[in-house]
């Protein structure tokens, strides 16, 4: 029988010697969704990725496809496809053979290595050694692996901090096919343009602590200041810019708008507008 959820987290809590890295986390995780896990640097991110797996001591309860992961993290483990930050692959591999001996090890059939490459939009690359591809097509390759033996849950810890804008959309778009494909996706980043295209569900953590849990759309929300998008669909952009000047707003103030990602870490781990209007 199918779990209620893909992933189900109760009272996680971690501390490394006197330090609380986690505190009293709960969330669950719909099957088939894609989580956005977010936090500044040292905020909890890959401890719960890790206590997820099931490859570190941990307090409370974690299931994934409801096998816990503390008393029997290896049956978890089999549920799960892992991209840590920094893939390790041999460089002098090709794609095709990194991916070849991962099968091997997983038991899992030669004819999906040529999914796994097709997937990752790197079949042309299947004879390329791994040190020669670029940043992106090494992230893929990644991916490729974590979900070569089909698993049904993906944690992906930072996939895309050292990509460029043109490297992350392609595994963005990598991300929503397998996504497509039915899996549940727990996306750890920092990273935050097509989030809104891409996640379902939004966690926030704050030094160890769960500061938010909602949708993208219901995190800008809680952003105060005054923010404007404005969309030229005439073929004067030129009159605009003019006007913007004589206002006293030269062209180098005139940037791409993006999700303002410290403001909203920071919206996250304050008390709700909203919240503090009812109760006033």
């Amino acid at each position: 029988m199918e779990s209620r959820f893909a992933v189900s987290v109760q009272h996680l809590g971690k501390s490394y010697g006197s330090v609380r890295v986690l505190d009293d986390i709960t969330f669950d995780v719909r099957h088939g969704s894609c989580v956005a896990l977010l936090g500044g640097n040292g905020a909890g991110k890959t401890t719960t990725l890790k206590c997820l797996l099931g490859v570190v001591p941990f307090e409370g309860a974690v299931e994934v496809e409801g096998v816990p992961t503390r008393t029997r993290g290896k049956d978890a483990r089999r549920n799960i496809g892992y991209v840590p930050q920094i893939p390790a692959f041999g460089e002098q591999d090709t794609c095709a053979a990194a991916l070849s001996f991962i099968a091997e090890l997983r038991r899992v059939g030669k004819e999906r290595v040529g999914w796994a490459l097709e997937t990752a939009n790197l079949s042309a690359q299947s004879a390329m050694k791994v040190g020669e591809l670029s940043g992106g097509m090494r992230q893929r390759l990644a991916l490729a692996a974590a979900a070569l033996s089909d698993p049904p849950v993906l944690l992906l810890d930072e996939p895309a901090s050292s990509l460029d804008s043109h490297s992350r959309r392609d595994l963005h778009e990598m991300i929503g096919r397998l996504r497509g494909e039915g899996k549940t996706i727990i996306l750890s980043t920092h990273v935050l343009d097509s989030l809104e295209h891409l996640a379902d569900q939004v966690l926030v953590l704050d030094r160890g602590r769960l500061a938010f849990a909602g949708s993208v759309g219901e995190l800008s929300a809680r952003v105060r200041g005054n923010r404007f998008v404005v969309n030229l669909n005439g073929n004067s952009p030129g009159d605009f810019m003019s006007a913007l000047l004589v206002a006293g707003i030269p062209a180098e103030r005139v940037t791409p708008a993006a999700l303002p990602w410290e403001e909203m870490l920071l919206a996250a781990s304050e008390p709700d507008p909203a919240a503090r209007e009812e109760r006033a």
